[in-house]
Order: C-alpha cells, then sequence, then structure tokens
C-alpha cells in the first residue's frame, strides 16, 4: 500500500512539473500572410567582378536564403552563417553570393520562410515568402565600357525621383550612385527602410547595384548611427575604392558642413578625425598601381572641395582634409553634391582645381538633376539632365 502511495505522488509530481513546464514555454507567435512577409524589394549591394550582396526587409523574423545560378534549372542555395549558425529569426537579410563568375549572368530569387518562434530545441515557422526571379551580371574588369547613373540630394522626394527616372527609361545601366542627402535626417528605422524601398523601386534595384554615399544629411538623426546596416560598404567602411572596368571609382565622405565644435552637433562629431583618416587612404590610393594603372580615374563626394566655399574662407571639409592631396590628382572628373545648385567646373577654373568637377542639383523640379557618366571604348562622357529631360550638359572628358 506504502509503495502505491509513493508512485501515485511520483506521477502526481511528474504531471504538475509538466504543466509548470508547459504553462512557462512561450508559445508560437500567430504566422501572417505570406503576402505580408516582405518588407522591401530586393536591392543589390557591394558589387564586384566576383561577388554580389542581395539585400531585403521583412516585417517578421524570417529564415532567408537565395536560390542562384547562371541556369535556372540548376540552382544553388546561398544563406549567412554567423560562426556556423545559420542565420535566422532576422528582419534585415544580407546574403553574399561568392565565388561568382566575372561578367556573367545570374538569375536568383529569394526566400522568408517565418519564423514564428525559436527555441532552444523547439523552432516553428509560418509561411514562405518568394520573391519573383530576377537577374544580375557581374561587373568585369575586362570590359571598358559601363554606364553610370547618379542622383544627389532627393531629400527623400520619391516623387522627384519618378521624374527623373522617366528620362533613363529607354538607357541600360550599370550602376546607381546615390551621392549623399538622398536619405535625409533619419530619425527612425521605418523612416531609412522606406527611403530605401522607395529608392529601390524606382531604380531596377533587383538587377543593378546601387551605392550609397553618405552625405551630410545622412549622418543627422537619431537613426543616422544604425544606417550602414540596411546599406553596403566597402571593406567595411563608407568610403573606399573599386575598380569597374578599366576605371577606378574612388569614393569619400566629408562629413557635416560645418565644424565638430559647431553647437548643431553638442560635441559628438570629430568628422576631422574621420577625414584625417581618409586622407591618409587617398594617398595610398593615388600611389597604388591599381589606381595608377587605371584607364580614367573617377572621385565622388558628396560636398565639394571645388565650387563651394573654397574662395571666401568660409569652412570647406573637404577641401580643407584634402585639399593638398587633391590638388595634383590625375582625375577625370569629380562627382559632387551639397549646394542644391548644379554647377560644372573645367579644370582649373575654381581654386585651381584639377580635374572638371560637375556638381549636381537640388530638390524640387526647379533645380534637380541626374548625371550619366557614360565609357565607351576610349572614350568618357558625363551627359546631366534636369528634370524636364533638358540636356544641361554633354562633355567628353
Amino acid at each position: 500500500m506504502m509503495k502505491k502511495a509513493f508512485i501515485f505522488i511520483g506521477f502526481a509530481t511528474l504531471i504538475a512539473y509538466s504543466h509548470a513546464q508547459s504553462a512557462q514555454r512561450p508559445a508560437a507567435r500567430e504566422k501572417v500572410p505570406v503576402d505580408s512577409i516582405f518588407r522591401t524589394p530586393v536591392y543589390l549591394q557591394e558589387p564586384s567582378p566576383t561577388s554580389m550582396t542581395v539585400m531585403w526587409l521583412t516585417h517578421v523574423p524570417s529564415h532567408s536564403w537565395v536560390e542562384y545560378g547562371t541556369d535556372t534549372l540548376n540552382m544553388k542555395r546561398a544563406h549567412t552563417l554567423v560562426e556556423g549558425i545559420i542565420m535566422a529569426n532576422n528582419t534585415i537579410n544580407r546574403i553574399v553570393l561568392r565565388n561568382l563568375e566575372p561578367g556573367t549572368r545570374y538569375y536568383y530569387r529569394v526566400y522568408s520562410r517565418e519564423v514564428t518562434l525559436y527555441m532552444p530545441y523547439r523552432k516553428e515557422f509560418g509561411d514562405t515568402a518568394i520573391s519573383p526571379l530576377s537577374y544580375f551580371t557581374t561587373w568585369d574588369n575586362a570590359q571598358t565600357d559601363f554606364t553610370a547613373v547618379i542622383f544627389n540630394d532627393l531629400h527623400d522626394r520619391y516623387l522627384l525621383l519618378d521624374r527623373l527616372s522617366e528620362h533613363l527609361k529607354d538607357i541600360p545601366y550599370d550602376v546607381v550612385f546615390f551621392n549623399g542627402d538622398c536619405i535625409s535626417d533619419a530619425q527612425t528605422e521605418a523612416a531609412a527602410v522606406r527611403s530605401i524601398a522607395e529608392f529601390s523601386r524606382r531604380t531596377r534595384s533587383d538587377r543593378v547595384p546601387s551605392i550609397y554615399v553618405r552625405g551630410n544629411h545622412e549622418a543627422r538623426g537619431a537613426y543616422s548611427l544604425h544606417l550602414w546596416d540596411l546599406l553596403g560598404l566597402m571593406d567595411g567602411r563608407p568610403f573606399g575604392a573599386f575598380n569597374l572596368g578599366d576605371t577606378r571609382f574612388v569614393l569619400l565622405d566629408a562629413g557635416e558642413d560645418k565644424p565638430d565644435d559647431s553647437r548643431e552637433y553638442f560635441g559628438m562629431n570629430d568628422f576631422s578625425c574621420f577625414r584625417e583618416e581618409q586622407a591618409e587612404f587617398l594617398k595610398r590610393e593615388l600611389a597604388s598601381k591599381t589606381f595608377q594603372s587605371a584607364a580614367r580615374k573617377v572621385l565622388i563626394h558628396h560636398i565639394p572641395a571645388y565650387g563651394w566655399r573654397e574662395e571666401d574662407g568660409r569652412f570647406s571639409p573637404a577641401l580643407l582634409s584634402w585639399g593638398d592631396i587633391l590638388a595634383t590628382a590625375p582625375f577625370d572628373i569629380a562627382l559632387n553634391a551639397h549646394t542644391h545648385r548644379y554647377d560644372y567646373h573645367p579644370k582649373g577654373t575654381r581654386h585651381g582645381n584639377n580635374y572638371p568637377v560637375m556638381v549636381g542639383g537640388g530638390n524640387n523640379e526647379q533645380t534637380a538633376t541626374v548625371a550619366i557618366l557614360r565609357k565607351q571604348g576610349d572614350r568618357l562622357t558625363l551627359t546631366v539632365l534636369n528634370a524636364e529631360g533638358e540636356t544641361l550638359l554633354m562633355e567628353e572628358l
């Protein structure tokens, strides 16, 4: 009789413990409709001859991957690994496709399977969203021809981008540069995500990679510290250099347009140090064999070194930090922005500029511009259009 009592008590304790554990175990989140999983279009970042970064965001935590290949009937799967663990239960997706062949078209689609519960010994899933089949072509440094499109100072004016993009609908292009102040003072993740999503929808972002150059307005707002979580970088930095064909692109980041001790910054900026770091990078880059052997050389940064404040003694961050280096730099063109006024300065016309300078226009239909940089064989040409589609500049460089 005593033995039966102990058995009964043991079973009762086990049942009570099981109920307690069940009560503590979190329930799976209710799944969302499959058409509510994707938050942004796919946008390509960090292009190179042998790799491409595929990015997109989801509304809900997901397990995401990319299927890709040169043959739509024979696709491979790629995902992001973090120390041996497949990245999942996240909403920002950054998947790098590696070991690609230069100058090759790859087909791909992205998948996001909603994660409704993520526990050590239990995981549950919702539906899987699948993007339409798309494609991109890897860059090829043996290919000399390209077309690049440059926007600047959009300040989140999406209808203005619609207007400018209308003039590009019949032009195939290989890369899009957003040269600063396109994302304006991002205070929240939602604001930054909306900007990137709207830009992506208008610029063939699932087929053509985009490169974001930081302007002074991308450096402002509470979310500015996290903005690069959503975008590609160059070797982990917002400045750098790369080849597109036989043309070398050098991208710099001048930071803010006022001194670090200006009251607007509350003692929380040190762009002087950041620009000094870039000065050292610029010296190394200009001395490198890769730069010197490039057939053409293009400089891109938001705040101009020439064409803004250089002659009136006011603070000009790019000229102050890099002027001595740029004075003899053999660039074919500098593409700048910031002033909200289109200008073109031939070589030697502004404070002794050693190369031509194009400053993009502003953020309304009266002043906005889009630039088209085209390389065909040995010829490098720059065309600038206004919002009406009128040609403001057509220059062979």
